[in-house]
């Protein structure tokens, strides 16, 4: 009998650690899903965040949009008649130093332009839609080298066309040639005596989806590190242009604008100063993805 007292006891006392073991794992699995309660709660929170955040900027660019559009109209009102009256001004003069100072005002008429007329690019491209449609990658720079060909010829600039002819990219034809206008610019303006501009391009794979990699390389004055970091913000120049007023400080950002749109990125790449620059940019290839607009 005492035997058997002994053995209830122990199964009592087993069913007790039993109990206790799974009120301890209820209790652990209870605080882990109030952890995950929590966690969701917080995730649907910074989703919203996100939204909102999201929401506003899309605002903010569109202001930013509409405030560069409505202030370049403002001052292309008054640089119309700058731009008609100083050259005529100029004939009229007789003294050589008057005529100087003219110019002068003449050049810097002229890049105030220029600087509108970037902005408004700018800005355009920001509020249009992309409508991509399949195109043949080197016809594109074929077309740029024949509308440029009188204005390497007069720099002295040679071009070279590596790109397969059987690449096709989903783009903006004209926007892209407004890139490649840019590009094309500057790399004849860092080869004052002359140089190569060649086109390459090659398939990239990123994220399960098939991008085109482009190439412009010139043989240049080059950049430096600090250089390649910031090239493409708003306004910047390099150090060899700062001076200048042929050089706005926005074409490259109308060119990583324009790959942006195209869900691409765009770099700079150089070894250095008096090593000529590369600027590389992906843009999606005909297979990436299907025909819509940004």
């Amino acid at each position: 009998m005492q035997n058997q007292i002994s053995e209830d006891h122990n199964i009592f006392d087993e069913k007790e650690i039993r109990i206790k073991e799974l009120e301890k794992k209820l209790k652990e699995t209870e605080e882990k899903l109030n952890q995950l309660q929590k966690q969701n709660q917080s995730n649907r929170e910074l989703g919203s965040k996100v939204v909102d955040n999201a929401i506003e900027i899309n605002r903010l660019l569109q202001h930013k949009s509409r405030f560069i559009d409505n202030l370049s109209h403002d001052l292309a009102t008054p640089i119309t008649p700058l731009l008609s009256l100083l050259p005529l001004i100029k004939e009229e003069l007789q003294n050589e130093k008057s005529k100087e100072l003219l110019d002068t005002c003449i050049r810097n008429v002229e890049y105030i332009k220029r600087v509108i007329n970037n902005s408004r690019e700018l800005a355009d491209i920001g509020a249009t839609n992309f409508i991509f449609k399949r195109e043949n990658l080197a016809e594109i720079v074929d077309q740029l080298i024949k509308k440029y060909d009188v204005v390497f010829k007069g720099y002295n600039v040679k071009t070279q066309n590596s790109i397969d002819r059987c690449i096709i990219i989903k783009t903006e034809k004209d926007r892209l040639l407004q890139l490649l206008d840019h590009l094309t610019s500057n790399a004849i303006n860092s080869m004052p005596n002359g140089g190569l501009i060649r086109f390459e391009a090659k398939q990239v794979k990123k994220e399960n989806k098939t991008f085109i990699q482009i190439t412009v390389t010139d043989t240049g004055i080059g950049l430096t590190r600090e250089q390649t970091d910031h090239i493409f913000e708003e306004f910047y120049k390099t150090d060899n242009s700062r001076h200048k007023l042929d050089s706005t400080g926005l074409g490259l950002t109308i060119c990583k604008t324009i790959i942006e749109k195209h869900g691409g990125k765009i770099w700079a790449d150089s070894h250095g100063p008096g090593t000529g620059a590369s600027i590389h940019f992906t843009v999606p290839s005909k297979e990436s993805i299907h025909t819509r607009s940004f």
